[in-house]
């Protein structure tokens, strides 16, 4: 026993004299050795990244809105799509960072083992999987980043809308009930929510008496629509429906702001005439109008 421990510490003290009597690395090598080091994961990186973040968005934007997975679910599916892509292609990076032929640091097994060379090594694949990643997020340039957030939205306005404009109409007794939105940027007012129609309604912002209403911020209440000269006429002649009776209020937001416009057509009595809407469908609309715009608020968030 006691030979062993002398041979043992014999052995010890021969590798550390050996380790001290290794030539240090010159700074030439060491940045080689780093370099070499970053280069296949600025690949690994590269890879990582962009197919996290296209995987991820592609599931965002179709089974998010769909089955109403979370945005972050949809980039944890991303990352294993990632994962999966990262162990196909490990041998493709590597067979490509081989055919680069990059110049050899020169470093034996034993300078390899040194401290400052396994830092240079580490730095360097650090750098080079975040240089990688940086370059992998360049698709987010060429991406709609909000278009899951807009399919989103659509389908829960679209969803709380065709409840309220259905039970709106009966509630009213009219042929038609509408709900536009207003588009600040392309100054129209849009919809998808008209009862007996079907595709997008658009109008500019100030046209019709959906705009003037949007405009003037105030109930519009007309007995004959062909009688007043903000009427369009031509939306009849393209639909072959005729409007008579017509009762619009805007729907404000929080801060008073006009954002969209409710409008019913065509009230009809005991005996299913046209006639034309009173004061208590005023009073009935406006109540609409403010539960409209609760609903926008918590579809905002």
């Amino acid at each position: 026993g006691r030979r062993l421990n002398i041979r043992l510490k014999s052995s010890v003290a021969a590798a550390s004299k050996k380790k001290d009597d290794v030539i240090l690395p010159t700074k030439e090598q060491l940045h080689m050795l780093a370099y070499r080091a970053a280069i296949p994961m600025v690949g690994f990186g590269f890879m990582d990244n962009l197919v996290m973040i296209t995987a991820g968005e592609a599931i965002d934007s179709t089974l998010g809105v769909a089955l109403g997975i979370s945005t972050m679910t949809a980039a944890g599916f991303g990352q294993c799509c990632s994962d999966v892509a990262g162990n196909l292609s490990g041998g493709t990076v590597d067979a490509a960072v081989t055919r680069m032929k990059l110049q050899h640091h020169g470093l034996s097994e034993n300078q390899l083992d040194l401290k400052i060379s396994r830092m240079y090594k580490l730095l360097g694949a650090c750098v080079g999987v975040v240089a990688g990643c940086l370059l992998g997020m360049s698709c987010l340039l060429f991406m709609d980043t909000d278009k899951a957030d807009r399919a989103r939205k659509a389908k829960e306005l679209k969803s709380i809308f065709d409840h309220i404009m259905t039970e709106g109409r009966a509630l009213f007794n009219a042929d038609r009930a509408t709900l536009f939105m207003l588009d600040e940027e392309k100054h129209e007012l849009w919809s998808q929510i008209a009862t007996g129609t079907k595709g997008i309604i658009k109008v500019h912002e100030d046209e019709g008496i959906a705009g003037a209403c949007l405009q003037s911020g105030e109930i519009i209440n007309i007995e004959n629509a062909y009688d007043d000269k903000r009427f369009n006429q031509e939306v009849d002649g393209v639909t072959g429906f005729t409007t008579k009776s017509v009762l619009a209020i805007p729907v404000k937001n929080e801060t008073g702001k006009c954002i969209g416009v409710i409008q019913m057509l065509n009230k009809k009595d005991k005996d299913d005439k046209v006639t034309s809407f009173g004061i208590d469908d005023e009073k009935l609309i406006s109540m609409m109008a403010n539960h409209v715009t609760s609903f926008i608020k918590i579809v905002d968030g």
